[in-house]
């Protein structure tokens, strides 16, 4: 057996063993990613996305399912409505040079997890763009149950330098999405927010790829500072409205917090419409 024979018998079975282990070898970089035209025109790139360093789990159709992640779900018809948002979104994002979204309700329960979620991975199923979905809600973090995983480690533990970032993120088995999940509570979330470690990271998530689009899941405005703190790390905001149950009032009050952010748009969940639970209002 000659040398180059005995090289790639070892390759295959370092890299069965990388797969064993929930890892797959990096091939042309971890998160590599195809780049943007200045015009906002995607640029294609025949590429394969490997993950070397960021943890795999995959889940099931039945999983999301459950979780109502409905963008996941091959023929649901209810995930047209997350197609159209992200179109919209996207053509917006593009004219602007925009690539960081921050989405938030006024008050708790309104699906601005659900959405935040489901725009992810709509987004995500688009051959030129990658997705980084951040649970920035360390009050409440629930992210991670969509994509039905228990997070090891969270935001917050890197925050507090308990971890690396590699150990935190997770790839939930979509070529071009990876989650940054939040785990537990922490009491002064804003604070965190607010230190130097989590405007580098913003900093690093928003200009390491071109043509990556970072969505933050961010706590209701009405219910703590915490998305006031850590807008102008946005380049713009989706504001979630529940249907029947915010007030015109609760919705002028969080327009008038969210000062002079960039408003992408409104979206009315849980609103009935045709086959859907969900509508869009785009602004």
């Amino acid at each position: 057996m000659d040398r180059i024979e005995k090289a790639l018998q070892q390759a295959k079975a370092e890299q069965a063993k990388s797969k064993r282990d929930g890892t797959v070898d990096a091939l042309d970089g971890a998160d590599s990613i195809d780049e943007a035209t200045s015009d906002g025109n995607a640029k294609v790139q025949p590429q394969y996305i490997s993950y070397s360093k960021t943890k795999i789990i995959k889940s099931t159709p039945e999983v999301y399912a459950e979780s109502r992640l409905i963008a996941a779900l091959k023929h649901d018809p209810r995930s047209t409505s997350f197609r159209m948002l992200r179109t919209q979104l996207l053509k917006t994002l593009r004219k602007n040079q925009w690539n960081s979204i921050a989405v938030t309700a006024a008050t708790q329960g309104a699906g601005k997890s659900f959405v935040a979620a489901n725009l992810a991975v709509s987004i995500s199923t688009e051959v030129n763009q990658t997705v980084m979905l951040v649970d920035l809600d360390m009050r409440r973090p629930t992210i991670h149950r969509y994509f039905g995983f228990k997070p090891e480690h969270g935001l917050q533990d890197y925050l507090t330098g308990k971890v690396e970032l590699e150990s935190v993120l997770v790839n939930p088995g979509m070529e071009r999405l990876v989650v940054l999940p939040g785990r537990g509570t922490h009491p002064e979330s804003s604070e965190l927010i607010s230190t130097p470690r989590m405007r580098d990271l913003s900093h690093e998530l928003k200009t390491r790829y071109e043509a990556r689009i970072v969505i933050y899941d961010l706590p209701p405005v009405l219910a703590v500072d915490d998305a006031m703190v850590f807008m102008p790390h946005a380049d713009a905001a989706l504001f979630i409205v529940e249907n029947g149950v915010n007030t015109e009032d609760e919705v002028r009050r969080s327009m008038n917090l969210l000062g002079a952010t960039n408003l992408l748009g409104t979206v009315l969940n849980k609103a009935e419409e045709r086959n859907s639970d969900y509508y869009y209002g785009y602004n």
